[in-house]
C-alpha cells in the first residue's frame, strides 16, 4: 500500500499525520528545552570575612620616599660594543590568524633573529 493513499475502498481518505506538531511532541519538545535550560543549583557563597572592631593603628601606610632618586649609571669614558639585537617591532595586526595570513619577509619568519653589533664611541 502507498503513502499517503490517494483513496479508500470506501471513499475516504485517511487524515495525514501531524507533522511535528501533535502535542505529544509540543510536550517533548518543552520538556528537553525545559531539562536544557534548567539550572543545576548553586553552591552557597562562603561567609566574608569580619572585619576586626579596632583595626590596627601601628604602622601607618606606606608612602613613597619623595626624596628618592635613580641609581647613579657608570659612564664609561672608552669605546663600547654590545650586542643587540635591531630587529623592528612594528604594531601587528595579524595576531590571531594563521601563519602566512600576512606577508612577511625572510627576517620575519627567522625564529631566532641574527644579533648584530652595537659600537658606542664618546666623541669627547
Amino acid at each position: 500500500m502507498r503513502w499517503p493513499p490517494t483513496s479508500d475502498p470506501r471513499g475516504t481518505v485517511p487524515p495525514r499525520p501531524l507533522a511535528g506538531n501533535s502535542p505529544v511532541r509540543r510536550a517533548s519538545k518543552a520538556l528537553v528545552v525545559l531539562i536544557a535550560t534548567a539550572g543545576a543549583g548553586h553552591a552557597p557563597l562562603p561567609v566574608p570575612p569580619i572585619p576586626p572592631a579596632h583595626p590596627p593603628t601601628d604602622q601607618p601606610a606606606p608612602v613613597p620616599n619623595p626624596n628618592a632618586s635613580a641609581p647613579p649609571v657608570k659612564t664609561s669614558q672608552g669605546p663600547r660594543v654590545t650586542i643587540q639585537d635591531f630587529r623592528a617591532q612594528a604594531f601587528d595586526q595579524s595576531h590571531g590568524y594563521a601563519p602566512g595570513s600576512r606577508f612577511e619577509t625572510s627576517e620575519d619568519r627567522r625564529n631566532i633573529q641574527t644579533p648584530g653589533l652595537k659600537v658606542w664611541l664618546p666623541l669627547q
